[in-house]
């Protein structure tokens, strides 16, 4: 008998899967349904175009972006956001990717095109930036 109850109180000591580190029930923010994006011309959001356009599209292009910032903390990446609205002219994306906010900056068509943005922004005295792919939707 006692050796039923080590077997059970053990499992349930070492039970536990250790690969998981982040609990989606610790996350504060709600997780948004869709990127938020803030365009230079038009100063708001365009989620409703966004939308729009994805019901009317069948196919995406490669394209490439800078990510230049992430948090954990939605505040943060609003106050982010506002201080890179200031100092650069193209468009800042942002988008949740469990557990962090990711912003993005520009919509280059080639990575070669990118990497002279990404110099630009380095020599402005950003310290982290680097390219990552983003899939254009097209009609």
């Amino acid at each position: 008998m006692k050796l039923i109850y080590f077997l059970f109180f053990f499992n349930l000591s070492i039970g536990q899967d250790s690969l998981f580190w982040f609990k989606t029930t610790d996350v504060l923010d709600s997780i948004p349904e869709t990127p938020k994006v803030m365009d230079r011309i038009f100063n708001k959001s365009q989620l409703k175009k966004l939308d729009i356009m994805k019901l009317n599209t069948s196919s995406s292009i490669e394209r490439f972006r800078l990510q230049i910032y992430e948090t954990s903390s939605v505040e943060e990446a609003n106050k982010k956001i506002e201080k890179f609205k200031k100092t650069l002219s193209d468009s800042i994306y942002m988008s949740f990717e469990a557990p962090f906010y990711k912003i993005r900056y520009g919509d280059y068509p080639t990575r070669e095109r990118a990497e002279i943005e990404k110099k630009e922004i380095l020599r402005k005295g950003y310290k982290s930036v680097w390219i990552v792919r983003s899939n254009t939707i097209t009609k």
